[in-house]
């Protein structure tokens, strides 16, 4: 997931969902008054979708606009291209640490994640700290992932492969908390009721993707998948190989269609997913001690 540039021009899903879920939420999210919004965006990545549909939603007179990722070297790239923007930095940020940073803390009027928390194995850490990151007189947030996928078997059975087990030994850490989830909007409603969020949404949405070519496939294999850079890169093509035999096995190439561009037969790949679409507020905190001081522990689970 280091490679940037690849990362950017290979993110159609991400993309795509996030555009249609913005639109939706454009006007939900609990924007100011004053038109001086702060917005923390975890797992930014290099940056292109935080400043392509974010980015346009806020106030022209915002306060503020941080980018998040938890990679280095997607963070260098980001600030990189977007040098130019006022007002707008990207950092450095595992939402899922046991210590928020505390120049962090109670900054941010808004949080929004798009593709990010199906990485983070501990979501009631992930979950307590977006909550940490929003004013103490309230905020929302708008958090978007994964909550299964086939890719998610694809890495199973490769890791069950002698050839690639050595790359993949903490292939569970890689794998949606939600994945084999039986009701993953109740577990996950849960989690922000016991995060402090007392008004929030959870839907899950069945979504299908269709990858056009086996190169296609290959490139957004190669932008996402956090084994590739284990492997020596002479082994690189036989794993991408694999991991399309492994696809194919699944049942998920549909008949082979006219590459208009070329004039040849090529395969398409479906991939069926199901994506968590999560929106919640956060308490002003003298209502949140109210609350806890007359006992009522369980949030409310509307929208108002």
């Amino acid at each position: 997931m280091n490679q940037a540039s690849l990362y950017e021009r290979a993110n159609q899903v991400q993309r795509h969902d996030a555009k249609i879920i913005l639109e939706e939420y454009a006007t939900i999210l609990q924007w100011r008054s004053d038109g001086q919004d702060s917005l923390l965006d975890v797992g930014s990545g290099p940056g292109n979708v935080l400043m392509d549909f974010v980015h346009p939603l806020l106030p022209k007179g915002y306060q503020q606009l941080v980018g998040t990722d938890v990679s280095n070297k997607m963070v260098g790239y980001a600030n990189k291209c977007y040098e130019s923007y006022a007002r707008t930095q990207f950092q450095v940020l595992d939402i899922g640490c046991d210590r928020l940073p505390d120049h962090l803390k109670g900054r941010f009027d808004h949080v929004t994640s798009f593709y990010c928390l199906h990485w983070v194995q501990n979501l009631r850490a992930a979950l307590g700290n977006i909550y940490s990151l929003l004013r103490n007189e309230g905020g929302d947030c708008l958090l978007v992932f994964l909550a299964s996928n086939p890719v998610f078997e694809v890495y199973k059975v490769l890791h069950a492969n002698k050839k690639w087990a050595h790359y993949m030994q903490d292939v569970d850490q890689f794998i949606s908390p939600l994945h084999y989830s039986t009701n993953p909007v109740e577990q996950f409603t849960q989690l922000l009721s016991e995060a402090g969020f007392i008004h929030h949404n959870v839907e899950l949405r069945s979504e299908v993707f269709v990858y056009e070519g086996v190169n296609t496939l290959k490139d957004n294999v190669k932008a996402i998948c956090p084994f590739l850079e284990r492997i020596p890169s002479k082994q690189h093509e036989e794993f991408l190989d694999d991991f399309v035999d492994v696809v194919i096995a699944m049942n998920l190439q549909q008949d082979l269609v006219q590459d208009h561009n070329n004039d040849r037969l090529q395969q398409r790949f479906i991939s069926p997913y199901k994506l968590i679409v999560a929106y919640a507020r956060k308490s002003p905190d003298f209502l949140r001690n109210m609350l806890s001081e007359m006992g009522i522990k369980k949030s409310s689970k509307g929208l108002e």
